[in-house]
């Protein structure tokens, strides 16, 4: 397996191979505060219950979409650099709230909204920066499958880290390494250059993107590919959009890296999700998918301590039994032809993401939650991938992070919604007994929209696959 992700890395572009490794370093930072920081402290050090975790995660995930359509919409009106050194600045002070203040009960859920912030905020690193870097949906596969595997290699890494700070020092100290990862992902982001950018309103030609490749050379080898693997320019979006948009509908960046000409209302970000068939697809399926998920999230702590009866340690081994399998699973896609890469597929592997989840909850047993974490993780390493694949290639890039910030309040919003009725459930089912509950819901879901929207997926998937 390590063979296989190493070739995979050096088969990117130097600006890819930066944006992988900005992504892998504060991944593992989040990762660690969030499983270990937030959960662990609640659930062991507090003795937190259904209700107190239920509005932990709650504030967290709705924070998290306020976060993302702030990051999406800033994203798109200044260009990924500036975008980047701001998440920088929010990451470092709430890592520095939660290091000074994060001792109590009120102080650790302020703690968690100001994260919950932070991680939306960070999403259009993974989900839409590839859209400035190739449109050519080969290329667009391998980047967001580098991407899913570093990121899950961090849900391996950064618990386990996060545990073993937290066994010798105060659980705050998590913050401190968070920090510590923030620092040290602006190296590579320093030479970072975007390729592809927006074409001025203005109605110029097309700089295309050789001209910011010749500005940027004196950079740290920013060079992507002029073509993708299947022969396509990489500025070429003729074959991937529903419309069927020209390649001029994407120009370079100017050398401050801001977009020329973005517009920045949130509004045109949700008109160019509803507008689009593929995109609003996407994102109801998501919104209900994830309906179930939701009741997962603080639950799930509680579960490792009521049902299966193991202590803290066991968050991280758990958790990085999820990630050893989405590592497997990100690189599954990779074998995936990129006419497969359809809203079919997607769905099929979010009805196998439900039914890991059923394996994972459905026994006392942990030996068996660990196998079910797996199943999980692997159909959850695939299914990221080529749902970011699928929204860059249907989205133009002038609006790519507020497209992306709706598509994440869809699976939130869809995640948050369970959370209400989590501490009523629980009080008459059980944890495990919710947890079944929610599994199978997330199972049933995308079996439904199969089934009802079979005609409408197949319109969408051939708008970019119209030989299959």
């Amino acid at each position: 397996m390590l063979d296989r992700i190493l070739a995979e890395a050096r088969a990117l572009a130097p600006a890819a191979r930066r944006l992988v490794l900005m992504r892998f370093l504060i991944y593992v930072g989040i990762q660690s505060c969030y499983f270990i920081g937030v959960l662990g402290t609640l659930t062991y050090s507090m003795d937190g219950e259904v209700a107190s975790t239920a509005v932990v995660v709650a504030l967290l995930n709705l924070f998290q979409i306020v976060g993302s359509f702030a990051g999406g919409a800033y994203l798109d009106a200044r260009g990924p650099r500036l975008h980047f050194a701001l998440l920088v600045i929010v990451m470092l002070a709430v890592d520095a709230f939660c290091i000074v203040f994060g001792g109590d009960m009120s102080a650790l859920t302020f703690g968690a909204a100001c994260l919950g912030f932070s991680l939306g905020f960070f999403e259009p690193v993974s989900r839409s920066y590839p859209a400035y870097l190739t449109a050519d949906a080969i290329e667009l596969k391998r980047i967001n499958s580098a991407l899913s595997i570093v990121s899950n290699i961090g849900v391996v890494v950064g618990p386990l880290i996060g545990g073993a700070i937290a066994s010798v020092a105060p659980t705050r100290a998590v913050f401190a390494f968070m920090g510590a990862c923030v620092v040290l992902a602006v190296i590579p982001a320093a030479g970072f250059r975007p390729v592809i950018g927006v074409r001025a309103e203005g109605g110029g030609q097309d700089a295309g993107p050789a001209a910011e490749l010749a500005e940027g050379s004196a950079g740290a080898g920013t060079d992507c590919r002029a073509a993708g693997p299947s022969g396509r320019p990489a500025s070429s979006r003729s074959s991937l959009g529903p419309s069927g948009r020209p390649a001029g509908s994407r120009s370079s960046l100017g050398p401050n890296g801001r977009l020329a000409g973005s517009r920045s209302s949130l509004i045109e970000g949700i008109r160019a999700v509803f507008s689009n068939a593929a995109l609003s697809f996407l994102f109801w399926a998501g919104f209900l998918s994830y309906l179930g998920y939701g009741a997962l999230d603080p639950l799930e702590s509680l579960y490792y301590r009521d049902v299966l009866q193991v202590g803290v340690a066991w968050m991280g081994w758990l958790s990085a039994a999820s990630g050893v399998g989405a590592v497997a699973g990100a690189l599954l896609v990779l074998r995936i032809p990129v006419r497969r890469v359809t809203v079919q597929t997607l769905l099929v592997l979010l009805c196998g993401m439900g039914i890991g989840c059923l394996v994972y909850v459905g026994t006392p047993y942990v030996l068996v939650a660990l196998v079910g974490q797996v199943l999980l993780g692997l159909a959850f390493g695939m299914i990221v991938p080529l749902q970011n694949t699928l929204v860059q290639m249907h989205a133009e890039v002038e609006v790519i992070g507020r497209a992306n910030s709706m598509m994440t309040f869809g699976a939130s919003a869809g995640g948050v919604i369970p959370l209400l009725m989590s501490p009523w459930l629980a009080a008459m089912l059980g944890v495990q007994g919710t947890l079944l509950l929610a599994s199978v819901l997330v199972a049933s879901f995308p079996v439904l929209v199969l089934v009802f929207g079979h005609q409408r997926i197949a319109r969408i998937d051939a708008e970019v696959h119209p030989a299959a």
